[in-house]
């Protein structure tokens, strides 16, 4: 097994670890029939991928106990998430977890990793259908459809500079930042919930720090869409309910706050490469750099409380 598959072994198996822990919680406290019977296909699929990681891990040698346990999970009863903001946030996690074991299995050599890679992939897309479906079923989803018209006929073939700072944002570029959007809608939704819960001082200034970003960036994406003459629905915050008791461990929520800033990065980055407007390249770079130090703020935190899952290192010898 080659350092690709090790790592992307260890990824899989630490954040279905995570999720496991969540989804106990979820099932309790999910209302509606329909979204708990995709719930429990969630779950049959996480477990399976903790487990089938562990085993490819402990065949190559790599033993370790899970990082997330059932103490992290206080009380699996308290419904701190509405039904809706559950499968949005369900829908954002399994969505860019496709995306990331896609790009993933292209590197992968061993052909039961790559095996395992692609049961899983097939299962979360799945999943991903049925969470698309019940937004529909339920008239929840919150992205208008919008058209564009061709572009104009240019005067010249010659690609013109000028013309590309001045024209309309395309479906390309929109369509990046709309993941980069969303990611920051269910980001508000869940740093408001884990502040309103959190014991720990410094992980409440976290979350609290996390959700004027997270506004601050929808707001800033919302403007460019307006702009552009999209509409756009924010505030899954309002889908959270006011609790006096955390169903998990100020671990567990800083571990999935931090686990879900990566994909915010990774959505802007894709959004300022597919850009050839200089304004909307510096206005997309700036809100990397914010979200940058926020990890860095949060990276330093799960150091200093001893809440960092560390990843395993590699032996090398130098000559």
């Amino acid at each position: 097994m080659n350092v690709n598959e090790f790592g992307f072994l260890w990824y899989l198996q630490s954040s279905s670890n995570m999720v496991n822990i969540i989804l106990k919680n979820l099932i309790d406290t999910a209302e509606d029939k329909d979204l708990r019977s995709v719930l429990d296909e969630i779950n049959s699929l996480s477990t399976f991928q903790e487990k089938e990681a562990t085993k490819l891990l402990n065949d190559s040698g790599y033993n370790e106990t899970p990082f997330f346990s059932e103490v992290d999970l206080y009380n699996s009863s308290v419904k701190l998430f509405t039904d809706q903001l559950i499968i949005e946030i369900l829908k954002h996690i399994t969505g860019n977890g496709m995306r990331v074991l896609a790009s993933q299995y292209s590197e992968l050599a061993d052909m039961n990793v790559k095996k395992f890679f692609s049961e899983v992939l097939t299962k979360m897309i799945q999943i991903d259908e049925s969470l698309l479906g019940l937004l529909k079923e339920k008239n929840l989803l919150q992205n208008s459809p919008f058209l564009y018209m061709k572009a104009h006929e240019r005067e010249s073939k010659l690609f013109k500079v000028i013309s590309t700072q001045l024209r309309p944002l395309n479906a390309v570029e929109l369509g990046h930042m709309s993941s980069a959007l969303q990611c920051n809608n269910v980001g508000v939704a869940l740093c408001t919930a884990f502040a309103d819960v959190v014991k720990d001082e410094e992980s409440k200034q976290l979350f609290n720090d996390g959700k004027k970003l997270a506004f601050h960036q929808a707001a800033t994406l919302s403007d460019i869409f307006r702009e552009n003459g999209v509409s756009t629905t924010t505030g899954l915050e309002s889908f959270v309910h006011r609790v006096h008791e955390s169903p998990f461990s100020d671990k567990l929520m800083t571990n999935l706050i931090m686990f879900l800033n990566p994909i915010g990065i990774m959505n802007l980055q894709n959004a300022a490469v597919s850009s050839y407007k200089k304004n909307h390249v510096k206005i997309l770079s700036e809100l990397m750099e914010q979200v940058q130090s926020f990890s860095e703020k949060g990276f330093k935190l799960l150091v200093k409380k001893g809440w960092f899952n560390e990843p395993p290192l590699t032996s090398r010898s130098i000559k």
